[in-house]
């Protein structure tokens, strides 16, 4: 029977470890995902308007541009029909779109699936119906933090090398065999109102998100092997 709590343990933390790591990048990515108002910020930052309509020779207001990204929000989020406020949208872009949703709802349900795993191991190990074994003295999450970081870190380098390849890469791996990502801003407006410098700041929100939560394990981890060693002398 012991033999078999054991097993069970070393099974538990292995899961608790592998859905912390689940947790941190799908939080990270919801982040930005989920928050309008980090677009709205931008709109000036980035001259949106200004570009958009240097480019169209048109005349559309910033609340244009709002309209324009909140009606792909409520097309993504809400299934409402897909609308790009005045600007104008090719079926290409539309059905680009249309792939982007599978995998925004893919991170919102990793999310939601181990923010319940993470509660349940929590009671279960308050209540000691499951004791997640130390590893090196460490609790599993010091190792969730040191997976993830290391993931960030990977990432980052390759983006400061080279963000357009980077960009490249993750379509092609997320969106094999299509070419419906690569937009015509003749035809489809609405690639104007995202430009490339925004991805990128999703891109440092989303890091900056996953390094602070590692790190937090991390130090969590850290605290928790001291606290054993003092209760020790």
């Amino acid at each position: 029977m012991k033999e078999n709590n054991r097993i069970i343990d070393k099974i538990m933390t292995t899961i608790l470890i592998i859905v912390s790591v689940l947790f941190i990048i799908s939080f990270s990515i919801f982040t930005p995902l989920m928050n309008r108002p980090f677009y709205y910020a931008q709109i000036d930052k980035l001259n949106v308007v200004e570009d958009l309509n240097n480019y169209t020779g048109k005349d559309y207001t910033k609340e244009d541009v709002i309209e324009a990204f909140d009606d792909v929000m409520d097309f993504i989020w809400k299934g409402d029909e897909f609308k790009t406020g005045k600007l104008k949208f090719s079926e290409s872009g539309k059905s680009h779109f249309e792939d982007c949703v599978p995998l925004f709802y893919l991170d919102f349900i990793v999310f939601i699936i181990s923010s319940i795993l993470l509660v349940t191991f929590l009671i279960l190990h308050l209540t000691k119906v499951i004791k997640f074994n130390k590893i090196k003295g460490y609790s599993p999450l010091f190792f969730s933090g040191i997976i993830t970081i290391v993931l960030v870190a990977l990432i980052g380098v390759f983006g400061l090398i080279d963000f357009d390849l980077l960009f490249e890469v993750f379509h092609k791996v997320f969106f094999p065999g299509k070419e419906n990502w690569i937009f015509n801003p003749a035809y489809d407006e609405v690639i104007l109102i995202l430009p490339e410098q925004f991805f990128m700041n999703c891109a440092i929100m989303i890091g900056s998100t996953l390094f602070i939560l590692s790190l937090s394990s991390i130090l969590y981890g850290i605290i928790k092997k001291k606290k054993s060693k003092i209760s020790y002398i």
